[in-house]
């Protein structure tokens, strides 16, 4: 799922579209991808196994700002955690970054939000992010540009640079950060913070103010329309942009009450290309054997919409998983576990080694994951 040129957008409750186009989705195709009541069952004795040891590791773990940071104003942790989430997409290209560079999609991205922050940038505002060049991102990512010098076929003797293959990703980087810059200029907001913060002001006494700030970001920003059309019919997954919301919660609510989100409970997971993978492994998600061979074979979903339907089922599934818990009463240190803490859970299990080496699912035309 890429960026559409004309996005499709809810009509109107934007979280309960999600959640409603993936279940119709999910069944139009629960013959290529079927969900597991017993693995469902599985997976919950696993969260229970050892008086809750596994879960409670990586419980209320997904918090942006756990990073050794020194931030001198709101606005800076503000710009922090809205790049974050902005640019929280590039696993298409996870085995190209790991090649080039050591690190993964979200610690390639969480590097050089860190760099900016060191080199004392002034990142997330719209000068900054329009004004930043392909090198620049090249520089400030450590993404190479450049590949192998091969000798030229009309110069014999003389050698040129080819383009790496993660020219293509930078260029995606930059895209998003100029775009964003439009579309904030376009709205009369100067940076991501100042755009927050209207965000939180503005909803301060709505009763599900999640939605209404989901609703926000998704209407204002190009790289949060995270949607598509799967046989005729339209999805809505937004990940990074209930991520946003999510974080937004995550980082503040404790120091600052205007922060803390009601209705932030109702978000769904934040379907990526980890936690289909994971609960494909599992068991809990079983797609047809073409849709594994796709998988194996490191194929580029863009065209085939199977990411969407992929996501849209772990999604689905996850809802389950949260229900299941509730009519049976686990609760985690006095808590519903929510869908939330479900993809926390997963997301993390996803990146231990046992996991880390499963092929995901891979589609380098988005950046929506």
């Amino acid at each position: 799922m890429s960026a559409l040129d004309n996005p499709i957008l809810p009509k109107d409750d934007y979280i309960e579209a999600v959640r409603r186009s993936c279940r119709e989705l999910q069944k139009e195709n629960e013959n290529s991808i079927k969900i597991s009541d017993e693995h469902i069952d599985k997976f919950i004795e696993r969260i229970k196994s050892n008086n809750f040891e596994s879960f409670g590791k990586y419980y209320d773990t997904n918090n942006p700002l756990k990073v050794p940071l020194k931030f001198d104003t709101l606005e800076e942790e503000l710009n922090f955690v809205g790049l974050n989430a902005l640019l929280a997409f590039g696993s298409g290209w996870r085995d190209e970054l790991h090649e080039a560079c050591n690190r993964g999609a979200a610690n390639t991205i969480k590097f050089g939000i860190i760099s900016m922050h060191i080199s004392k940038m002034q990142y997330g505002t719209c000068n900054h992010m329009a004004g930043l060049t392909i090198t620049d991102i090249s520089s400030i990512f450590q993404i190479p540009l450049l590949g192998e010098e091969k000798e030229s076929e009309n110069m014999p003797g003389v050698t040129v640079s080819t383009q790496h293959c993660l020219r293509e990703f930078a260029e995606k980087l930059r895209n998003v950060f100029q775009k964003t810059a439009l579309d904030l200029k376009k709205g009369g907001y100067r940076s991501l913070a100042q755009f927050i913060m209207y965000l939180i002001n503005s909803t301060k006494n709505e009763v599900n103010r999640a939605e209404v700030i989901l609703k926000g970001v998704v209407n204002v920003l190009t790289a949060f329309q995270d949607s598509a059309v799967v046989n005729n019919k339209e999805v809505f997954i937004f990940k990074k942009a209930q991520l946003f919301v999510y974080s937004l919660y995550k980082a503040f609510h404790k120091k600052y009450p205007l922060f803390d989100i009601k209705g932030v409970e109702n978000l769904t997971i934040f379907a990526d290309n980890v936690i289909p993978t994971v609960l494909i492994d599992l068991g809990v998600l079983s797609p047809s054997s073409d849709i594994l061979s796709a998988i194996e074979n490191k194929e580029n979903m863009s065209k085939t919409n199977t990411d969407v339907k992929l996501r849209a089922a772990s999604i689905v599934a996850c809802e389950k998983i949260a229900q299941r818990l509730k009519e049976q009463n686990i609760t985690f240190m006095d808590n519903e576990i929510l869908e939330t803490d479900i993809d926390t859970y997963l997301w993390s299990i996803g990146k231990e080694e046992k996991y880390r080496g499963l092929v995901r699912i891979i589609n380098k035309d988005t950046i929506f994951y």
